[in-house]
């Protein structure tokens, strides 16, 4: 006799959880940063930033090389005291591209992981917008194993960020 009441009673905690559980949405955020406009616009400014230092180093590796060519070939001619000299000479030369290379490197890292940073901000108070003008209770972005094309606003999202 208490199953029978039990039963509706279930049953009305189960609508309930369910209805609590709010509007949701997911968003898929690598799509979001590869495909969002500032995201593409700061790739092209990082590599107007970054391309003359990438160049000269370019020229310079390609001017380190000749020279050991030249070296390797006149250095059958040249005194022990002329080879030791161009030897280091050269050696130095090697670790301070080496150094320079390193350095602008760590440089661009820096600045991609500070873009990114700005990027994120942006894009949070996006989908934040956006999830509050829409009604979202709650709009994920990592951590979930499936969503359905029916609550994936990305697309959405994207078009936010065009504005």
């Amino acid at each position: 006799m208490r199953l029978i009441y039990f039963i509706p009673l279930l049953l009305c905690f189960v609508v309930l959880s369910a209805n609590a559980a709010g509007k949701s949405a997911f968003i898929n955020p690598a799509i979001i940063l590869e495909q969002a406009p500032q995201a593409r616009a700061a790739s092209r400014a990082l590599e107007k930033e970054f391309k003359q230092l990438e160049a000269d180093l370019r020229s310079r590796a390609i001017k380190i090389q000749e020279r050991e060519k030249n070296y390797q070939k006149d250095s059958a001619i040249m005194s022990a005291a002329q080879r030791k000299k161009i030897e280091g000479e050269i050696i130095q030369e090697k670790r301070q591209f080496q150094f320079d290379q390193q350095s602008v490197k760590e440089d661009l890292q820096l600045r991609r992981k500070q873009l990114i940073q700005e990027l994120q901000k942006l894009i949070s108070d996006v989908i934040r917008s956006y999830g509050e003008k829409n009604g979202y209770d709650f709009i994920f972005t990592e951590g979930v194993a499936y969503a359905s094309d029916s609550v994936n606003i990305t697309e959405e999202i994207l078009k936010e960020l065009a504005k």
